[in-house]
């Protein structure tokens, strides 16, 4: 009986999937740092099977590629603008690739605090030729997050209100005719002054389905002035149709979320005040999406005094239930619905590997890649790795000298892609 079993043990192995191993391709090699949330370096076309990927080259200029998945060649980097910028927040000015109703490639970018621009590619599902370019905002505008539906490109970002006390407003322009004209600004999100400071709306990631938009927010500030802490996740919808702002749950919040419905989106709390010497931002990268079952998953890192974690939180049946997935680490990057799961990917504490999980709700997580970062140049941290839009299985991911990212515009860091 013991060797029969043995022999059945052998055969349940042998007849388990395998995972294909995934290619880790590099995109370049000339990058420099860019600030990217859990969005826009990368978008998948299936009518021509490419994936076109943006980043920040030499002095910050903006370059697009693609990838022809059928052929697997990447093409020649073309550069959709030349910024030729060498000052220590140049990374805050980061391109952010997404794809028009018309199958043109588009760019957004700010010019940080400052003004926001729109590069678009002269012919649909390709990035050859003469990029236009123009400035669609000057509302002080940062850290731009486009969500497309058909000819209808809702922009939203943050409003660089008042550094001095901290304090910055979220709010949102509309185009319905595919970006060529714009709306005047509209604000979102407004905590107003608070008296603790942390006033400054900081969204990172913005997901969409079914008309709604779901943004995830924490505010910074704090005592120690701009961007210098952080407290709670926060999560609300925004319904394209209403132009009104939700919870979660349903509760209206009318068309600006207040400092009044604040605390009715929040969904994590943090304290400021308990974290390790070395940081001054509890949480890390938060991105909330909507599974097709209709509920909700928000994926986060999170840190204490003496403690790292990362953590997926389900909403379903008007409760958010916690499940923590790693406690080793709290460097979280991106989150991506698949179906009724999501599928998820951090850094281990370390910084040397890059992990990408899979986990659908009531059932266990499992590992798909666990990687060696490929780092050369100097390069020690894997800043952004984002999945693929519309390609959920791959990623793009930047390596950056965490000591010297501010002040190297010499683009010698690359970028890599992961093909699953």
């Amino acid at each position: 009986m013991r060797a029969l079993a043995a022999v059945l043990l052998l055969l349940v192995a042998f007849c388990q999937p395998v995972q294909a191993a995934p290619t880790l391709d590099t995109v370049t090699t000339a990058s420099v740092y860019g600030c990217l949330r859990t969005n826009g370096a990368g978008v998948y076309d299936a009518t021509v099977n490419k994936t076109f990927v943006t980043y920040s080259g030499t002095r910050h200029d903006i370059y697009v590629k693609a990838f022809d998945h059928a052929a697997n060649t990447w093409s020649a980097a073309v550069r959709v603008a030349t910024l030729n910028l060498t000052h220590d927040n140049a990374y805050h000015d980061y391109p952010v690739l997404t794809q028009l109703g018309d199958g043109r490639l588009a760019v957004f970018r700010a010019t940080h605090t400052v003004s926001m621009q729109l590069y678009t590619a002269p012919t649909p599902r390709s990035i050859t030729g003469t990029w236009t370019a123009r400035t669609i905002s000057t509302d002080k505008n940062t850290y731009p997050e486009p969500v497309v539906t058909g000819n209808t490109i809702h922009l939203f970002y943050s409003h660089n209100t008042d550094l001095s006390h901290p304090y910055r407003m979220y709010k949102m322009i509309k185009s319905t005719d595919g970006g060529r004209t714009w709306s005047a600004p509209r604000t979102i999100i407004d905590s107003g002054r608070t008296a603790d400071r942390y006033a400054e709306v900081y969204a990172f990631g913005v997901a969409q389905r079914n008309g709604r938009v779901y943004l995830t927010w924490s505010l910074h500030g704090g005592p120690q002035g701009h961007n210098g802490g952080g407290k709670n996740i926060y999560v609300a919808y925004f319904d394209t149709a209403s132009g009104n702002l939700f919870t979660v749950g349903g509760t209206s919040l009318g068309t600006v979320i207040d400092s009044g419905d604040t605390d009715k989106a929040r969904v994590v709390t943090t304290n400021p005040a308990d974290l390790p010497a070395d940081k001054t931002l509890p949480e890390e990268n938060p991105v909330t999406v909507p599974l097709n079952d209709g509920s909700l998953v928000l994926g986060y890192g999170v840190h204490t005094s003496n403690s790292t974690r990362i953590v997926l939180a389900r909403f379903a049946g008007g409760t958010w239930t916690s499940t923590t997935v790693d406690t080793s680490t709290s460097l979280f990057k991106d989150l991506v619905a698949t179906g009724n799961g999501v599928d998820f990917s951090y850094a281990s504490k370390d910084r040397k590997r890059l992990l990408v999980k899979s986990w659908t709700p009531g059932g266990a997580v499992t590992t798909k890649h666990d990687l060696a970062v490929p780092y050369s140049a100097g390069a020690d941290t894997t800043f952004y790795a984002n999945f693929v839009e519309n390609r959920p299985g791959d990623l793009i991911a930047s390596t950056i000298d965490h000591e010297t990212r501010k002040t190297n515009h010499t683009g010698t860091w690359p970028v890599f892609s992961i093909r699953a």
